[in-house]
Parts: structure tokens; C-alpha cells; sequence
């Protein structure tokens, strides 16, 4: 009998658990539509819509399909197909971007990687950058570096038809841009 009312315990807790829901020690979502966090610790992000990060740390990739919004936010890596908006950010490993990119005092400690007609870095730090070639655009992709922004490596249009608009106050390496042209503002 005490078997008995002991598995019937297990499985009530089971059940209660699959019904309310129970946190685990493994924090990762994977979502449709709207997803907001705050100052929380996820694993890992994914979605499909609109995320927004305020406060967040991410231990690892966030993956989103549609717009991301983050602000004073830590992220492992990124990969975003869509637009991508990053505020008081660090990117402690790879970013890969497909859509609009603006970021303001973002620091990128690893690669980034963008395909896009135009990005918009403000007093951000970079090591490197790849702008990878749009399929069907003919233009030149432009690069608009801000307010101090700094480029401490190589910077690649892959294309060969690169603009980099870089502000007095800003900092690349002309030897190691190459697949643009370079305009001082």
C-alpha cells in the first residue's frame, strides 16, 4: 500500500507540474509574437516576432527572426534576421546580422558580421567587421561609424562596393579596410 500512495504521489506531482508549470535550472525559450525580459539570466533566446532585452544577461545564442531590441544588456552571441537595435550592450562572442543594424555604445568582442544596405554604429568598439553582400542590391552598402566609434581590426565588404562614413572622432585602420571607399565626415 505504501508503494502505492508514494507513486501516487510522484505522479499528482508530475501532473500538477505539466499543468503550472515548474522553473528549471535551464532557462531558455523559444517563442512566437511578443517577448520582453528584464533583469533576469536566461541560457539562450529564440524568436519569432518582436524581443526585447532590458537588463538581460544571456549566456548564449539569441536567435531571432524579426526585430530585436536589447538595452543594457550582456549576450553571448547573436543571430538576427531582421532588425536589430542594441543600446549599452556587449557581445562577448559572435554577432551575424541579415537586415538593419543600429547600435549605440555597443562593444563587440568578437566578430561582426552584417548583411545589410546600412548600419549605424555610435561610440561602440568593434574588433572586426564583414558587411556580406546583399542579394539583389546593387548600391553601395554603407557603413556609418559615430561619435567615437572604434574598429580595432579588419573591416571587409565582401561586395566591393562599401562606403565607411566615419566621423573626426572615430577610429579604423585604413590599411585594413578593404571593399570601400572611406569618407571623413
Amino acid at each position: 500500500m505504501k508503494k502505492i500512495s508514494s507513486f501516487a504521489g510522484f505522479l499528482s506531482l508530475v501532473v500538477f507540474s505539466q499543468i503550472y508549470g515548474v522553473d528549471t535550472v535551464e532557462k531558455s525559450n523559444i517563442n512566437y509574437g511578443y517577448q520582453k525580459y528584464g533583469e533576469e539570466t536566461m541560457d539562450s533566446v529564440q524568436g519569432n516576432g518582436m524581443v526585447i532585452l532590458e537588463g538581460t544577461k544571456v549566456l548564449g545564442l539569441v536567435q531571432v527572426n524579426g526585430s530585436l531590441n536589447a538595452e543594457e544588456s550582456a549576450i553571448d552571441s547573436l543571430q538576427i534576421n531582421g532588425k536589430t537595435e542594441l543600446r549599452n550592450c556587449l557581445i562577448t562572442n559572435t554577432a551575424s546580422i541579415n537586415g538593419s543594424l543600429t547600435a549605440d555604445n555597443t562593444k563587440f568582442q568578437k566578430e561582426l558580421s552584417v548583411a545589410s544596405q546600412k548600419i549605424i554604429l555610435r561610440m561602440c568598439s568593434l574588433k572586426s567587421l564583414t558587411i556580406r553582400e546583399v542579394t539583389g542590391f546593387t548600391g553601395a552598402q554603407v557603413v556609418d561609424l559615430r561619435s567615437g566609434t572604434r574598429v580595432s581590426g579588419p573591416i571587409v565588404v565582401e561586395a566591393g562596393n562599401g562606403e565607411i562614413w566615419i566621423s573626426s572622432n572615430s577610429e579604423i585602420s585604413l590599411d585594413q579596410v578593404s571593399g570601400a571607399k572611406v569618407y571623413k565626415k
